[in-house]
């Protein structure tokens, strides 16, 4: 890979491989939002309903204009302490999940997982759970996102200590099947 220092080399050893996304490796993390079975409607639970003080539900599109790219970087992560957030494609695009453990309230990146969320399929995060912006593999993309705001502590962002490259997923999308 000539394209990375020796300093990143050390990173792409560590990355997580990308994983196929299914509601049994997801669970600690979230939902995977797909349709199951025949019926005509599939209801999946959520926490929006609990009262917060302060906080309301909202939901708005947000679009990414570009895909990912092969110098971006991981750099920061984000958790909603007072909610789920869910993203919904609504073009069909595929995208990549990034999750990890909290470890004394900052993320953890050496426990980061990366998925490949199919067309079609969206994801609910828990409340808490850190996790990376959205980013695509095929752009322009468009999703619906709901989570309640109002509160001053809606979102929370941790800068990680060490920047981790993304090239590998962009040259190499070999989906992991666990």
């Amino acid at each position: 890979m000539g394209y990375l220092s020796d300093k990143d080399q050390t990173h792409v050893a560590s990355l997580p491989a990308l994983t196929e996304l299914t509601d049994e490796i997801f669970a600690p993390y979230g939902k995977v939002i797909h349709h199951k079975g025949l019926g005509k409607r599939h209801y999946f639970e959520t926490d929006f309903s609990e009262e917060v003080a302060g906080a309301h539900v909202k939901t708005w599109v947000s679009r990414i204009m570009a895909p990912l790219r092969r110098d971006e970087t991981l750099t920061c992560m984000e958790r909603h302490p007072h909610t789920d957030q869910m993203f919904a494609p609504l073009s069909g695009q595929r995208f990549l999940v990034m999750v990890c453990d909290d470890r004394d309230g900052q993320p953890a990146p050496d426990t980061l997982r990366a998925f490949c969320a199919p067309s079609g399929t969206g994801v609910l995060f828990h409340r808490n759970v850190w996790h990376a912006g959205m980013r695509t593999f095929d752009a322009p993309a468009e999703f619906i996102v709901t989570m309640k705001t109002g509160l001053p502590d809606d979102d929370v962002f941790a800068t990680l200590e060490t920047p981790i490259p993304l090239a590998p997923y962009v040259d190499d999308m070999t989906i992991e099947v666990l």
